[in-house]
């Protein structure tokens, strides 16, 4: 019996510490030597202390004798990360609960005959041990690349159940004496736990998708200051062309006055005009970058055969920074005539803007026609298409940010999206 006791104990050192290294990332391949100098080392420990202070006391000492220096040794040694090294070892731990449940579980047909209970144990150790490695272990190795508030939250429920096993099984038997308190106990600590992992988990994953968004939006606003700064170089270098060729029109029309060639020189003055026209950066309000923005998006709209009107009475945008707002309207705008295009007839095609003050409130009111009748979800225009969807998303987001107010809707073929901020 005493060797059972004795053999079982060795297997479970084996056991946990294969599995608290494998988690850490640190493979039995890669490192054979490590792996032997460390079952060395714990071995002696747990054999001095079986022997001089009996397997009662090495059972409830396993935590400060074992667990404590693995979790040490994976902090200050292997230099991981505080919550993957409570990760690993708890993580080891709870697996060996299914490992003991194999031998009770056989041992059942026995009378729970503990003799039973410890070979069935040993048995399945190594099988049971190369399972979780192949199956399980790359899996909890890849929390290093996570960051700690990820971290903390798996390492809630281990840590949870590490502390009530503890304190109901070897430090007490309450959970083998049966009782409803004890039984109640651990209904109300698994919903407990449950609770406490979903919240965490979807507080993060909530953090997570916020910071998605606002990658998005930065990238948008980055792409939009590229899109700014290449519309305004175009615009200089066209400027600086005509402002080249300026002597050669005046010669040309010099020589149609000349000759009495009036209605050459009125149609050379509108082709040079118009063509003035179609890269000039027209001048919606008093913000350059706005004016930059809308006169491109705008254009590019006209372009698709889309009849735009644009109307900004207000020059206070305090309430929101200019980068937001052209992130805003530019996604908003694209948003439009994205619909608009869907519209085989161009005169039905439409697009309005309005921006204006009231009561101390940056107001915005977007408003374009369409075709394909628009799908909402909780008061929220939705696709289903692949990739589509993040501009509204970052609309959204830039709204809440700036502690706006929004609505989306749709009536008699006129999709509106308004703004309060």
């Amino acid at each position: 019996m005493q060797i059972l006791i004795a053999l079982n104990f060795g297997f479970v050192l084996i056991f946990g510490i294969s599995l608290a290294l494998s988690f850490s990332n640190i493979s039995f391949k890669e490192n054979p030597k490590d792996y032997f100098i460390i079952f060395f080392i714990f071995g002696i420990i747990q054999i001095n202390a079986y022997l001089f202070l009996g397997d009662v006391f090495l059972f409830k000492s396993y935590p400060l004798l074992i667990h404590l220096p693995l979790f040490l040794l994976l902090r200050y040694y292997y230099k991981n990360n505080v919550f993957i090294c409570a990760i690993s070892v708890l993580s080891a731990y709870l697996f060996c609960t299914p490992r003991k449940w194999f031998g009770t579980f056989v041992s059942y047909f026995w009378d729970y005959s503990i003799e039973i209970s410890y070979i069935v144990q040993i048995s399945v150790t190594i099988p049971l041990l190369l399972i979780i490695i192949k199956f399980v272990s790359p899996y909890v190795a890849r929390l290093r690349f996570e960051d700690d508030k990820v971290l903390k939250l798996f390492i809630s429920v281990p840590l949870l159940y590490y502390v009530i096993e503890y304190c109901l099984t070897v430090y007490t038997d309450l959970l083998y004496q049966g009782g409803a308190v004890i039984v109640e106990f651990m209904d109300a600590a698994v919903v407990i736990i449950y609770f406490i992992f979903s919240i965490i988990y979807l507080k993060t994953l909530y953090e997570k998708k916020e910071i998605e968004v606002e990658q998005t939006v930065l990238k948008i606003m980055a792409n939009q200051s590229q899109y700014e700064i290449e519309t305004l170089r175009q615009s200089q270098k066209q400027a600086a062309i005509y402002r080249h060729d300026l002597r050669h029109h005046l010669n040309y029309l010099n020589t149609c006055i000349s000759q009495n060639k009036l209605k050459d020189a009125m149609l050379y003055i509108e082709n040079t005009c118009q063509e003035i026209d179609n890269v000039k950066v027209t001048r919606y309000c008093e913000n350059e970058s706005l004016n930059l923005i809308l006169s491109a998006y705008i254009a590019k709209a006209k372009n698709a055969s889309i009849k735009c009107e644009v109307k900004i009475t207000t020059s206070d945008f305090k309430k929101i920074t200019i980068p937001d707002l052209c992130s805003l309207l530019s996604n908003a705008i694209e948003n439009a005539m994205n619909a608009c295009d869907k519209i085989t007839d161009n005169k039905e095609r439409f697009l309005k803007l309005r921006m204006y003050s009231k009561n101390n409130k940056l107001c915005i009111d977007i408003r374009n026609s369409y075709n394909t009748e628009p799908v909402f979800n909780q008061g929220l225009p939705v696709t289903d298409k692949k990739d589509h969807g993040i501009g509204t998303k970052s609309m959204i987001y830039i709204v809440e940010k700036n502690k706006g107010v929004y609505q989306f809707f749709a009536k008699d073929g006129i999709f509106t999206f308004q703004v309060i901020i």
